[in-house]
């Protein structure tokens, strides 16, 4: 089956439609924004590594609540009204498919980053590699909105299935310190989110890319394996079931 472009402006319409009804969905957008907001409050007055690391914590907000917990909404909620099958009998192809309900939620996590870092007054730095770290993320934290809206039969279903990627992922770095026990921080060390605020760090303190090559290569490597993951699936339960 051949890719068509008019399919997936197709699905993409139908998601933005579907999406503007949803106050969730901006809901989702919005948090992040506010703590930003109020984060760069208690960034204000230290270092520019302090504040690029605090910031680090409403951008990962944004990837997985936005990023993350849009699409699977969007896909549970196909699953939950029994259309995600028609859809998939259709024309279209799997990638028309996966393309149009991923396309909407690329964007709407982009708009969420952006806004997110115009309200926290960060000092000025050369945003290169965080940003190519940025998509990055979004792209796991799309592939695991993927997984969590397949896994789920309703919205609310989507909702307690996510909640633990929201407590691991992004909670895990910011409250791990805290729990001072070696075995948690190492586990959190690991972790895509916890790399992405050691680059954020690191960027802001100058550092060459050299420096920064190990850390890079594991968020890298962690959203290859959500990509995998995600594929596998969506091969067993991309029907209503």
């Amino acid at each position: 089956m051949t890719f068509s472009m008019k399919r997936l402006q197709a699905i993409i319409n139908k998601e933005w439609k579907d999406s503007i009804r949803n106050p969730q969905i901006l809901l989702m957008m919005g948090m992040p924004i506010m703590f930003a907001f109020l984060f760069s409050k208690m960034g204000s007055g230290g270092t520019k590594g302090d504040d690029m690391m605090i910031l680090s914590f409403p951008i990962l907000l944004a990837l997985s609540m936005t990023g993350a917990f849009v699409l699977a909404m969007m896909v549970a909620e196909e699953k939950e009204k029994h259309t995600l099958r028609v859809l998939m009998l259709s024309p279209a192809s799997t990638t028309e498919i996966l393309m149009g309900k991923s396309f909407l939620t690329f964007v709407l996590t982009l708009i969420a980053v952006v806004a997110s870092v115009a309200v926290s007054e960060v000092p000025e730095v050369n945003w290169g590699i965080p940003s190519l770290l940025i998509l990055v993320s979004l792209v796991m934290f799309i592939a695991l909105g993927l997984i969590i809206g397949l896994m789920s039969r309703t919205v609310q279903e989507s909702s307690i299935i996510g909640l633990p990627v929201l407590i691991v992922f992004v909670m895990g770095p910011m409250f791990a310190p805290i729990l001072g026990n070696e075995w948690i921080m190492s586990i959190v060390d690991y972790l895509p989110t916890q790399k992405f605020i050691d680059v954020m760090g690191s960027v802001s303190q100058g550092a060459a890319i050299s420096e920064m090559t190990q850390d890079l290569l594991i968020c890298a490597g962690w959203t290859v394996i959500s990509i995998v993951a995600a594929a596998a699936v969506y091969s067993r339960k991309r029907f209503d079931r």
